[in-house]
């Protein structure tokens, strides 16, 4: 049986949802407004597309970046600018999110003319904070289910430290080890950039104003981890589970 990607499985479930809901009319208002904005809180999986780079070495081997599923978590802040009682809100929407994972990122790459592939063993940790502003649209559909829509710029800052594994020998400087694996240095990277953001789903009223849902973001940028493995496009979605009310 082929296997589905989760990105691929998730987008599906997001997709056969927001179609069964257009099936709804759009409202002439939403149920309860309370509050001059909406406070929607997420928690999920950012699912990094894996990547080339070079490590930043004397030979500058490449290197492909197998990127491990990260914890993500966050808020948005929806402040409707327009409309806010009829079936289409529009306003400006501005959040923060965090994604980390404490494990399993790998790197591989040619380091010879033979065709000759290293797998680069590392224990580390990657963080991503990200701060966006946007606009956004969201369409009440029915009297219970909202639909959003949302993009613009964010601020990313992108941090990995890495360790060798406890079966390698530290080295000043990477060389193959007994096994052929590359020994790493102790060593980590920083980045601050510029990148954007992306999101939508849908969202069910609880009442009083409350709402939960399923979304999804997605957010790229260009990361120069320059003591590592260098320049490598961020390309992350993340699927999420989203609980919203006015405040």
């Amino acid at each position: 049986m082929m296997a589905i990607d989760p990105r691929t499985r998730g987008l599906q479930v997001l997709l056969v949802l927001i179609a069964a809901m257009l099936a709804a009319p759009v409202a002439t208002a939403q149920a309860v407004v309370q509050g001059d904005d909406r406070i929607q809180v997420y928690v999920g999986a950012m699912l990094l597309d894996d990547q080339s780079g070079e490590l930043q070495n004397e030979s500058g081997e490449p290197v492909d970046i197998d990127f491990s599923d990260l914890f993500a978590v966050g808020f948005e802040v929806e402040t409707p600018y327009r409309s806010k009682d009829t079936g289409m809100e529009l306003g400006v929407n501005a959040g923060i999110g965090v994604s980390w994972k404490g494990s399993d990122t790998k790197f591989a790459g040619k380091v010879d003319d033979e065709g000759g592939v290293a797998v680069f063993r590392l224990d580390n940790e990657m963080l991503i904070v990200e701060a966006h502003i946007g606009p956004y649209m969201r369409a009440h559909l029915g009297k219970k289910v909202d639909f959003y829509l949302g993009a613009g710029p964010a601020a990313i800052y992108v941090e990995h430290d890495g360790d060798e594994d406890d079966d390698d020998e530290s080295t000043p400087d990477p060389v193959f080890g007994s096994d052929g694996t590359i020994v790493l240095e102790d060593d980590s990277s920083t980045d601050l950039l510029i990148g954007f953001y992306a999101r939508t789903g849908i969202e069910y009223d609880l009442g009083a104003g409350k709402q939960w849902g399923l979304g999804v973001r997605y957010l790229g940028g260009e990361v120069d981890f320059d003591d590592t493995v260098g320049q490598f496009d961020l390309k992350g979605l993340q699927v999420l589970l989203t609980y919203s009310a006015w405040f």
